[in-house]
Order: structure tokens, then sequence, then C-alpha cells
């Protein structure tokens, strides 16, 4: 059998990338259950993927069972199962690097930037697989109000504080702890998204919020930059910059720069559709990455 293991269900965008990472699979025809703690299922997205308790998962699978992981944290005691283990990279933080060495472990990654650094670390070429956001966040013609700055304040507060004291023409909606439908309807409905995370891996936030019609005004990150290009898609100003970065943008005379960033960040978010990734996991399938997995 095949598990997506992961720790925990809360508000992180590397469970619900497990979770649709998981759904993709069982659509390919790979039988596949979520491993959690506790058997708990997450509250913020829907799913529909089915969810076994993972410590009973870890306390008896063997080489017969094939195991996915993203966190690297989980490595020893999946390792000391003896199931095939498929590590899911989705951030390039060192703490991988034991994970990338070890030749058992199958690699795949969800964007460019991880398949640079599996390459320089493992010294092998991993199995690009993609990564998608949910078609809620897709814009439906929501009417937009061009005064509202949408911002999540778990990451950057401090940078999205200063600037409602720069940008004060303009008014500010926290997301915090929302579900992804809540999140999405505000993303929608706003005319500007604050992406505040320093040193994001690959950011989920900002391309949701280009997908949503958002002009995007971001910190500089790591992964993210597939998608973030400075004055194409997005603002991208260092976190002392950003304040007046979102004054500027926002200034009447910008009106036509705001358009091309919206119009060019949807184009963008296309290429990340659900859709897409599921035809680059097919295609990674009948290159072979099938054969890692019991199809049974």
């Amino acid at each position: 059998m095949n598990y997506y293991v992961l720790p925990g269900t809360g508000i992180y965008g590397g469970i619900k990338v497990g979770f649709q990472f998981a759904r993709l699979l069982g659509e390919l025809g790979v039988p596949i259950a979520v491993a959690t703690p506790g058997g708990m299922a997450p509250h913020w997205f829907r799913s529909n993927q089915p969810i076994v308790g993972r410590e009973e998962i870890v306390a008896r699978v063997n080489g017969n069972d094939t195991l996915i992981f993203s966190l690297p944290h989980d490595y020893p005691v999946l390792k000391a199962t003896g199931a095939r283990l498929v590590f899911h990279c989705q951030g390039t933080d060192p703490l991988i690097d034991p994970v990338l060495r070890d030749q058992d472990v199958v690699l795949l990654t969800c964007w460019e930037q991880a398949r640079r650094y599996v390459d320089a670390v493992a010294g092998r070429e991993p199995t690009d697989v993609g990564i998608s956001i949910s078609d809620v966040f897709f814009h439906d013609g929501t009417p937009k109000d061009e005064r509202r700055a949408a911002y999540m304040p778990r990451r950057g507060a401090a940078i999205a504080k200063a600037a409602m004291g720069r940008a004060r023409h303009l008014q500010y909606a926290p997301i915090a702890d929302s579900d992804e439908a809540s999140c999405a309807a505000v993303l929608k409905g706003s005319g500007y998204f604050l992406a505040t995370a320093e040193g994001e891996w690959f950011g989920l936030p900002a391309l949701e919020a280009m997908a949503a019609g958002c002009a995007v005004v971001s910190v500089p990150v790591l992964g993210g930059t597939e998608y973030l290009k400075d004055g194409e898609t997005a603002r991208i100003a260092a976190p002392v910059d950003l304040p007046e970065a979102l004054a500027e943008l926002s200034a009447e005379n910008a009106r036509g720069v705001r358009a091309m960033l919206r119009e060019n960040g949807a184009a963008m978010a296309g290429r990340y559709r659900i859709a897409a990734q599921r035809g680059k996991l097919r295609d990674a399938m009948r290159a072979g990455l099938r054969n890692v997995f019991s199809c049974n």
C-alpha cells in the first residue's frame, strides 16, 4: 500500500500540497491514503482522500509499502520501518540534505529552485511532479475593492504594519486562520496582496493572490522567483522598501501598471492549475515513476 505521511493537519502550505499530491496519485490509479496523527482530517480545506492513523501505519508497514513524506524530521523513523521511501521536496533547508544523499530514497521536486538544490546536493536528477493551487482561488468576476489590500499577519506582521502607516489611503484585510474558501473570497475581493513572509520557499499565498486577480507586492523569496517576476507579474521590494513600493503601486497614476501586473499575474497563475499538475504527473508516471508505487 502507499501512504503520504504528514506531521499534522494545521494551516500550512505543505499539508495542503501533500493532500493534493495524494489526490492526484489516486486519480492516476495509485491506491493511497494520507497518514496523519490520530487519523485527523484537516478542517481548512476540502479533501476526499482516505485518512488513516499515522501511528498505526508507521508501526506496521514493511518493504512492500511505500511512504511519501516531506518533513525531513520524519526521515529517521520512516527509514526504520523498512518501507520504500519517497521524499516530496517542498523546500530547500539544509535539514533535507541527509535525505537527499540516501540513494534508496526516491526524490520528487515541485519547482525549479528545489530541483537545482536537489541535483547539487544529491548529484542525481529528481523527478519533477509540479505544484498547483486550488481552482477556488481563480477570479470568477467577484467585484474588487481597489482600495483593499489583503495580507497574512502570521509572518511579516511588522512589515504589513509599516505599509499601513505609509499607504494610509488603503484598507487592510488580514487573513488569519481562515479556511480555503474564506481566504479565496477575501483575495478575490481585494485589489492588492502583501506577501510579507521573508525567505519563503515557494509561497502559495502569493500565487493564489495572483490567481484571484490581486496586484502582488512581495518581499524577496526563494523558490517563488519562478512566478514572482519583478515589474512583470509583481513588485518585489526589500522589507524596508515594501511600504513605499505599495504606496507607488496604489497611486492614481499607476493604474496602468496595476492592470499590467494583474493581467500577467493571472496568466502566470494559470500555469499552476491542478489540471496542469495532473498532466505533468501523468507524464512522470508513464516515464517510470509508477513503478515506485504499489498499484495492486
